[in-house]
């Protein structure tokens, strides 16, 4: 038996976003194999320890100093540990076999990294998240919140080019701390920022799984939206899923589904998550649009299959899951061309739409087309479908098939 354990440097809570959510799939995964011990490190607002079974369990840290502590950054996606290291993590750094953690920059990472340096310990990385493009979009935000679109602003975007100066450095950092890992997974087919700094060898690409149990076309139930959420069933229903804040370019959504209720099409928008931008939607469409906040994964099946279309602007995605939940879902997708998102297409315009820009009537007009047409609707659903169920393993597969191999290969290696 091998043990590993995985760093995740975000909290581990209901309203968790993919990143969390994945690790969570490979954990119910682990289950099942019984050559693995598995620990999933979060951060909690309590340490404890949460068993799955007797050789997989969640193990939730106090952060030492959590961003949580600082107003300005009351209104980033996910909340983190600043401190350098982390020594209660130790301990679970001398018991087990391979460390793999999935951000460098912050606590986990860093206390991972630092011992496994000196005690000659395998180290792993994941990408799950493009945080340098967050934090660019994040500063940019914070300036124009802080000194308009003025001259100063324009002087520190412009001229400084703050923002990107400090995403480059993130890369650059990201960067430093890939060429001290063992193996690095990548979210992307290609991925240069690290194949270029890592032999080929030491470079995987790490697929996401998707449960076809839980999402598909026979979970659809219009009277439960409508008993439950008070979606008219007769309107034809716009759905959004993830994080409502700018980096996600929720707004996108909203304004399209603004600009179709302003022609007269007979839309109901569906926004789940949270985020700073619940307000500007709720300002925006009024009572054609439901906010329900975060729901649980085992209720999103029925909200993905009752939908018609899932409408989805971001351009930081590394994957992005919840399109993938949404083609098993049978529903029609619409995408940025940006980020990883692609990757969930086999053939755009076949099962799928994708879009090279953020104008919001470019959207409305491409939304507005696959409401006029049932039958291009139709097409698309049948052939998100098979592209899910030919080409996309299960959470279990990617466990097997792409984790475990490398996980077992460093474990047994001879060490240096």
């Amino acid at each position: 038996m091998i043990s590993v354990g995985v760093f995740i440097d975000l909290k581990w809570q209901r309203s968790a976003g993919g990143h969390v959510k994945c690790w969570e799939k490979f954990a119910q995964a682990a289950v099942t194999q019984p050559d693995l011990d598995l620990s999933l490190h979060f951060l909690g607002d309590t340490a404890e320890v949460l068993p799955l079974s007797e050789t997989v369990r969640y193990i939730l840290h106090r952060p030492r100093f959590s961003t949580e502590r600082l107003p300005f950054l009351q209104d980033v996606p996910d909340h983190t540990d600043l401190m350098s290291r982390n020594p209660a993590l130790l301990p679970y750094l001398e018991a087990m076999d391979v460390a793999h953690t999935t951000h460098p920059l912050f606590t986990f990472g860093k206390t991972a990294q630092a011992f496994c340096q000196q005690n000659k310990k395998p180290l792993v990385a994941s990408v799950h998240t493009d945080t340098p493009q967050y934090t660019q979009i994040y500063l940019e935000q914070r300036l124009q919140g802080m000194f308009g679109h003025g001259f100063v602003n324009q002087w520190l975007l412009d001229r400084w080019q703050l923002p990107l100066r400090y995403r480059r450095r993130m890369v650059a950092q990201q960067q430093d701390y890939w060429q001290t890992c063992d193996h690095v997974f990548i979210s992307q087919p290609d991925d240069p920022e690290v194949q270029t700094v890592i032999p080929a060898h030491q470079v995987s690409y790490l697929r996401r799984g998707i449960d076809t149990e839980r999402f598909n076309p026979e979970r659809c139930d219009r009277n439960h939206l409508q008993k439950t959420y008070g979606i008219p069933t007769d309107k034809f229903l716009l759905l959004y899923v993830g994080r409502l804040d700018d980096p996600k370019r929720v707004m996108i959504f909203a304004q399209s589904a603004k600009i179709l209720l302003d022609q007269g099409l007979p839309i109901h928008a569906l926004a789940v998550g949270r985020g700073h931008r619940s307000q500007d939607i709720q300002a925006l469409l009024g009572e054609q649009v439901t906010l329900p906040g975060v729901i649980e994964q085992e209720k999103l099946g029925t909200i993905f299959a009752s939908a018609d279309v899932f409408v989805f602007p971001s351009p930081t995605e590394t994957v992005g899951n919840v399109i993938l939940e949404a083609k098993a879902a049978g529903l029609p997708v619409l995408i940025s061309s940006q980020g990883g998102a692609y990757q969930t297409l086999r053939e755009p315009g076949k099962d799928g739409l994708m879009m090279d820009t953020e104008e919001p009537e470019q959207w409305a007009q491409a939304i507005a087309q696959l409401y006029e047409d049932e039958g291009m609707r139709s097409q698309i659903s049948a052939a998100a479908q098979d592209h899910i169920k030919t080409a996309w393993p299960s959470w279990q597969d990617v466990l097997v098939e792409d984790l475990l191999p490398i996980w077992r290969s460093l474990a047994d290696a001879p060490s240096p």
